[in-house]
């Protein structure tokens, strides 16, 4: 099942599973249950991407890349343990520089905003930003999270 829509997903990564069984079904002229689609689905994602595991790992490796690279900067990754198996929970970052810059040289106004991110795990980016000399936003801090509250 990966290798009939692997080819579908790497055109239109957002297809759903429906619409998958829809395409299996004109193109094949056969009916595939949806847990096989689905399935299928996922081992191709998995191929496109790579495992979600693999990215939790980088996660680690960013973390000491920053430090190594930029002294002073702030990394946070904050994680969960189910079924004795080490689970992401959310992400947060700021490098010294940028908060150097705002302390330097941006006005007394922060503010936090946040987009959807799409996929698989889903979950908000958060941007916390400032406002420079030229009221240019200034970027001073990042995070990842499951939703956005307080």
């Amino acid at each position: 099942m990966c290798e009939q829509v692997i080819d579908w997903l790497k055109e239109d990564e957002n297809l759903e599973t429906t619409e998958l069984r829809k395409k299996l079904k004109e193109s094949h002229k056969t009916d595939v249950i949806y847990r096989k689609v689905y399935l299928g689905k996922q081992l191709a994602m998995d191929k496109i991407y790579g495992p979600g595991n693999k990215s939790f790992d980088n996660l680690y490796r960013f973390k000491v890349q920053i430090e190594e690279r930029c002294p002073g900067s702030f990394v946070v990754i904050d994680h969960h343990t189910i079924d004795n198996k080490i689970r992401f929970n959310r992400l947060f970052f700021a490098m010294k520089p940028c908060v150097d810059g705002f302390l330097r040289g941006c006005r007394p106004y922060f503010a936090v905003d946040s987009t959807f991110l799409n996929g698989r795990f889903g979950g908000q980016l958060c941007i916390a930003c400032a406002v420079d000399g030229h009221n240019w936003m200034y970027p001073v801090a990042v995070g990842v999270v499951d939703s956005e509250s307080k």
